[in-house]
């Protein structure tokens, strides 16, 4: 019986957490949430120079045990979803290096942990990227409205760069330059409506991984809309 390891991902604001949840509940998979410390997020997000290493390697530690206890579940019990995944985190962290926010020295310590565990950790089998247009996941932020998100710490500019940050990360998985490009198949969503239903990503699942039993109830085709 094939056991789903599930990764969903996007830029901040696309609403990756709901998705994975609403995913996770409809097919009894484990849930396994970023492990975000808001105190540390939102000095990290007004001083990042200070703060960066510190926040980046952190929460890299802390999704690397994220991921093995998701691994283990969905190796020995049920199948698993996680909300973000090392490459993900990876992508932040670049961003600051190229910023010169990251010491080159410290790059490298954080780069050496990366290529570590991402060698080690069991990649997943599917990764569903909720693509949202950068001005969307800005607005998505502002109603939100957590202290640590405000639009003077997480500017429109930096939501552009994050997209394409990311889509670089999507082009090389996909193009075979990734420890994880032959074990984990890719679907990009187009997530930019707020009235979007996930019932054809979860039916799609269902067919995707042939687990009539797993998931307790007859599977059927579903298209997924690119």
């Amino acid at each position: 019986m094939v056991q789903p390891l599930i990764w969903v991902d996007g830029i901040i604001g696309a609403g990756k957490t709901t998705a994975a949840k609403e995913i996770g509940d409809s097919l009894e998979l484990s849930i396994f949430q970023e492990p975000l410390n808001e105190d540390l997020l939102k000095i990290y997000y007004e001083d990042q120079i200070s703060w960066g290493f510190s926040f980046q390697i952190d929460m890299l530690n802390k999704r690397f045990a994220i991921q093995s206890a998701a691994a283990i579940t969905a190796q020995y019990r049920k199948g698993a979803i996680i909300d973000r995944a090392l490459p993900g985190d990876r992508v932040f962290a670049q961003m600051l290096m190229k910023d010169k926010k990251i010491h080159p020295i410290n790059w490298e310590i954080y780069e050496s942990a990366y290529n570590m565990f991402i060698q080690i950790l069991p990649a997943p089998n599917l990764l569903i990227f909720l693509d949202v247009l950068p001005e969307v996941a800005y607005q998505r932020i502002k109603d939100r409205n957590r202290e640590a998100e405000t639009s003077s710490l997480l500017p429109l500019a930096y939501l552009h760069r994050l997209h394409s940050e990311y889509q670089n990360l999507l082009s090389k998985i996909s193009t075979g330059q990734h420890p994880w490009s032959s074990q984990t198949e890719i679907w990009i969503i187009d997530w930019n409506e707020d009235w979007q239903s996930l019932k054809p990503v979860i039916e799609n699942i269902k067919t995707h991984f042939r687990v009539v039993n797993f998931f307790h109830q007859e599977t059927k085709e579903t298209l997924l809309v690119y």
